[in-house]
């Protein structure tokens, strides 16, 4: 797998034409490049998520994401396309007494459409969630819950939240994109080595920013085309193969079924006296 010494200076080497590191292309500029090159594809493909444990408080609504209390890493973007899961456990911890609230049960609604469709929800005292929502204020932003969960002193809760994730910044001339260091906060480490097929996306991210430091902005532009042609590869990768498949809100079949089982059923007699 390509270490971040390759992808800075030989790789780059070649996008730029030139194995210039300490005038115009300094090692500094080309390091800053490639890791902002990772953070790009990142958010453009929404290819680095990580999952994160809220541990959820009766009554209590909003949790901030700012905050390493509630997401360790530090690293929250947004939400993923992953619905986030609300967990309401008894205190033993067996798997049996656990409820789950998700899917179309946990739905998201912004703050305007609770607004309208739910007066009052800020003033409800607890229940079992049924919406999530997201709130900014100021240098905080918060996940709530409508309405707050209500957990008594034999329950726990906690809300499982799937996040978009900001990479670790490539430091050692070891690191490889998309690794969690052992000593990183958060519940997971490792590398993505499946992603190891797009990391030439980077390169090209880097020599679009260079390029402009000797005013090539026709090289710059043809570079970040080049980047955003990696990111649609990436997204047109991720389609689900063997095309979808599309579901009723109705099912007409087991309905004609049940209608047929009926009209089969043997009648009662003439008269038959259903009171007994």
């Amino acid at each position: 797998m390509p270490q971040f010494s390759h992808l800075y200076s030989s790789a780059l080497d070649y996008e730029l034409g030139t194995d210039d590191a300490t005038r115009l292309f300094t090692t500094a500029r080309r390091r800053g490049a490639i890791n902002e090159g990772v953070e790009q594809f990142a958010d453009l493909t929404e290819c680095y998520v990580r999952q994160s444990t809220i541990a959820s408080s009766n009554g209590v609504a909003e949790y901030n994401l700012l905050s390493t209390v509630n997401v360790a890493g530090g690293d929250y973007v947004r939400l993923a396309k992953q619905r986030p899961e609300y967990r309401l456990a008894s205190s033993g911890g067996s798997s049996g007494s656990t409820t789950f609230t998700s899917g179309e049960d946990f739905t998201f609604r912004s703050v305007e459409w609770l607004n309208q469709y739910e007066p009052g929800w800020e003033e409800s005292t607890g229940g079992t969630p049924r919406y999530y929502y997201e709130r900014v204020d100021g240098g905080r932003r918060f996940f709530g819950m409508s309405p707050p969960p209500q957990i008594t002193s034999s329950r726990t809760g906690r809300v499982i939240l799937p996040y978009v994730a900001k990479p670790q910044t490539l430091v050692d001339d070891t690191h490889v994109p998309f690794f969690i260091s052992s000593t990183a906060a958060g519940p997971s480490t490792g590398v993505r080595t499946d992603l190891e097929v797009y990391h030439q996306a980077f390169v090209h991210y880097a020599a679009h920013k260079l390029e402009k430091l000797r005013g090539n902005t026709e090289g710059s532009q043809a570079q970040l085309q080049i980047f955003l042609g990696w990111v649609q590869r990436y997204l047109g990768d991720q389609r689900p193969k063997g095309g979808t498949t599309i579901k009723h809100a109705r099912s007409y079949f087991a309905e004609t079924r049940r209608n047929r089982n009926a009209a089969e059923l043997p009648k009662p007699p003439t008269g038959w006296n259903y009171g007994g």
